[in-house]
Parts: C-alpha cells; structure tokens; sequence
C-alpha cells in the first residue's frame, strides 16, 4: 500500500482488538438504524461479570475520560486516577494523584476528571459552595507523576450554588485558545456558573459578562426550583478548538436534558419529543452530551436503579432540522442493563466519546464510553454503515520474524528498520527515526508502531 500511514488508520480497530482480559461482551444484536451500526467492544458490570473484581467498584469513582486509546476513572477514596484500555478493557494500573507532594485524598476530590481540547488533563474537585466566598477547585495533572497544579483562581464571586461536576472548552492553560470551565448548581438553585480565560492572560474573570453565576429562569419540567443532585453540565462545541461555544446542556435530578444558548436562554428540551418514538428518561439520573456521526446524535442516561431499564444510556438521532421533535432513540445500551446497585444517591452517569479516523470511503466512526458508578463500564462502537468493511491484507503487512517491545518510553526493534513511525490513535504522527532500531515515544498512552523492515511493514500496538 503506498501510503503507509492511511494502511495504521484503516487497521487501527483490528490492531488495537488486543485479547481482552475481561473477555466480556453484552452478547446483544443491536439493528443497524438510520444507516449507523451498534456494537459492544467490552463490558465489565454487574450484570455480564467482571465488576466485582474491578479497582473500580467504590461508590467514590464518579467520573471517567478517554484519549489515546485510555479509559481514565477517578477515584476520590484512595486519590487514585485507574486506567484501562479503551479497545480491550484490559488494566493498565494507576495514578496516584499528588498535591503539593501529598496524596490528594478527599471526599469527592476527583468528582470530575476530563481533558481540555488541547489535551491537557484535569481534575475537578466537589464544592458545597455554601455562602459564594470561596472558589472552585480545578487543578491541571500529570499523567506521568500524579502532581497537582491548580488552573488559577476561580473565584466564585457571591454566586451561590454547590458544584458537583464541570466541564471544559478550549484551552485551561491559555497559551493556544481562549477557556471556558462551566459548572450548574446542584440542589441548591438554578445558577449556571462560567469561568473564562482570555488567550495569553492569567486571570479567570465571570463568563456571563463578567459575573460568574447566572440564574436560569427556564427548566424542563417548568418552574423547577433546582437542578437536583448530581446535575450535569455539558458545552456543545462549535467544531473548532478555539474555546468557543455554541451552548450546552443541562440535565438534572428533576429536570431532562434541555439546551440552553450562550446567553442561558432554554431552546428546546424534551418538552417537544414525540414519546411514541423516543425513550423519555427516568428523573433522577443525569448525563447527556452531543456528538455527530453523519448527522447529530444525542447521548443521554435513561435509569437508575428500578424500572425495566437501569444504569443505561439512549443513544438518539436528530431528523431534518436537528430538533428536539424531529429526535428518534435507536439503542438503550446495554440492552439488558448495568445492574441495579445503588451506590448511595449519585445520580450522575459519566458519558464520553473519541472520534475515530474517516475510512478510505469517508465514512465516520465514534468510540462511546458508558460509565455509571457502583454499576459498571462499557465501550461501544457507533460508525456509519460500512465502515472500515473494504480493509484487508492486515497479515500481508507483518514480519512474524520481527518483534517491537517497550521498556519504559522507548520501543525497540528486533532488527535495525529503514524507519519507525509512532502514531496516536487519532492517526497523527508523534515520532519517526530512521535507519534505527529504537524510538522514543514523547508521551504515556496507546499507540501504533509502524516499523518497515527489509522493505516490509510490521505494525503493532503498544502502550505506555
């Protein structure tokens, strides 16, 4: 094949299908619908196995994220960031979180953990939040150590309102684009809370013209005095880094997922949802983003513990004009559930996804991460029809006499290569070397190794 790193992007599913030491899928067919197809990668949840014996299964590990091909799981109990692959499920160890040297141990310490679109990670702490005097806690973290910085201050400024969970658009440090941290009051009120960071300044000043907090005057059901607990935040991006938004959503314990403009003006919610073709969710389950594969999907959490369903996720297809009323559920993932395991009154179930590489016929594919704590993880993938299904001649490029292994951050080659080239799993080149046999790799994550050797190409994931 001439283009050596189109061949890493097409193989990049089967490559990165390792064994899979949880050895568990949810079993189920999921019908291709409004031309997308369903599949579970793995799953490791109470009701298909594996859970109970999982570094996970604390009623403290609230949240999760994903990028080069990791799962990351926060755990507040023991201020530990657990990591698993994003393909395989398979256990990659931990992190022990650090500030100022000391194990970050803290109730709620890690509620919230994400990267920024520039990949920076970072870790956000609950806050009561009672009086509107102090400031919420968001600190930037090294993957490599654990050690804690904290973005700055952000100064709550009378705004009352406690703040369970956040999230983030553009940049936290400033140096490449604009940043925004959002948060909605849980249980309290009906404030909105926004934090922004100038390009190339240091001081994070109110988002809503200069004030922090803003109350919202619209929910869905109406007239609801709060948000609950446990209630989720999320931007809706504008397809750039640039920090920019285009509004975002709100779903709380008494309230359904709705979105609301930049200005916090409520455009449409599931007040206008055809029930006979939709999945309406249970009140007090919160999580919902938005993403698009061909066209716009809404991903939101269904149930908690009672009911037909719990602990799952609906995944959505907007119609025509991208409304609300024109929305259609296609899946309820997993089929059968998580489990119905309380863990205590968390509402929030963590949802999050990783695009994949554009195939050769231009069809798209997303990576979908399901996390509900106390009950179990799941990771499926949702690509348009056809996807990927013209790739062959994966074994016509490996060399079985020619071995890669890692140790620590440099990946070696049994035999001296013409070249070696590492790839992420976005399919972007991080390091190449040439008539070489070792490479260092910049970075800890999954990637892909392609190394030619005597004119033929061995290709191999690793992980750091």
């Amino acid at each position: 094949m001439k283009n050596g790193k189109l061949l890493i992007l097409l193989l990049l599913p089967w490559i990165l299908k390792g064994t899979n030491l949880l050895a568990v899928n949810d079993s189920f067919h999921y019908p291709d619908l409004k031309g997308l197809h369903c599949e579970n990668l793995w799953i490791c949840d109470r009701n298909h196995g594996g859970f109970e014996d999982s570094k996970i299964v604390d009623k403290s590990a609230l949240s999760c994220t994903t990028k080069d091909g990791v799962v990351y799981v926060g755990k507040s109990s023991d201020g530990t960031i657990q990591k698993y692959d994003l393909y395989t499920g398979k256990y990659l160890g931990e992190i022990l979180v650090k500030n100022g040297g000391e194990s970050y141990i803290k109730v709620l310490g890690l509620s919230k953990i994400g990267f920024d679109e520039y990949g920076h990670f970072y870790v956000a702490s609950y806050n009561p939040n009672f009086s509107g005097s102090g400031s919420y806690q968001v600190f930037l973290c090294n993957l490599d150590n654990g050690a804690l910085k904290s973005v700055g201050d952000l100064s709550f400024g009378g705004a009352i309102g406690r703040v369970d969970y956040c999230d983030v658009i553009g940049d936290l440090t400033g140096v490449q684009a604009d940043c925004t941290i959002g948060a909605v009051a849980s249980n309290t009120n009906r404030n909105v809370f926004l934090w922004t960071l100038k390009r190339r300044t240091t001081n994070w000043t109110g988002g809503w013209n200069g004030d922090v907090g803003c109350s919202i005057q619209e929910t869905y059901p109406a007239e609801q005095s709060t948000f609950s607990t446990g209630s989720a935040f999320r931007f809706v991006r504008d397809g750039s880094r640039s920090g920019v938004q285009k509004g975002f959503y709100i779903d709380g314990g008494t309230t359904f997922p709705a979105f609301y403009d930049k200005e916090g003006i409520l455009k449409d919610s599931f007040a206008n949802v055809d029930k006979s073709r939709n999945v309406v969710p249970q009140v007090n389950t919160n999580g919902v983003l938005e993403a698009e594969i061909g066209s716009r999907l809404l991903i939101y959490s269904e149930g908690q513990y009672n009911g037909g369903h719990s602990c799952q996720t609906v995944i959505a297809s907007f119609g025509a004009n991208s409304s609300f009323s024109s929305m259609e559920s296609l899946w309820t993932i997993p089929a059968d559930g998580f489990g119905k395991m309380s863990d205590g009154g968390n509402y929030y179930h963590c949802l999050d996804f990783v695009k994949l590489p554009q195939d050769a016929q231009g069809r798209q594919a997303m990576l979908l991460v399901t996390y509900k704590c106390f009950n179990g993880i799941g990771v499926y993938k949702i690509s348009q029809e056809g996807y990927e299904d013209t790739v062959s001649g994966m074994a016509e490029n490996v060399v079985p006499a020619v071995t890669i292994n890692v140790s620590g951050d440099v990946v070696a080659v049994s035999e001296v290569a013409e070249s070696i080239e590492i790839f992420n799993i976005t399919g972007q080149k991080v390091a190449s070397v040439e008539n070489a046999a070792e490479i260092t790799v910049p970075a800890n994550g999954a990637f892909i190794v392609k190394a030619v050797v005597n004119g033929n190409v061995v290709v191999k994931k690793v992980i750091l």
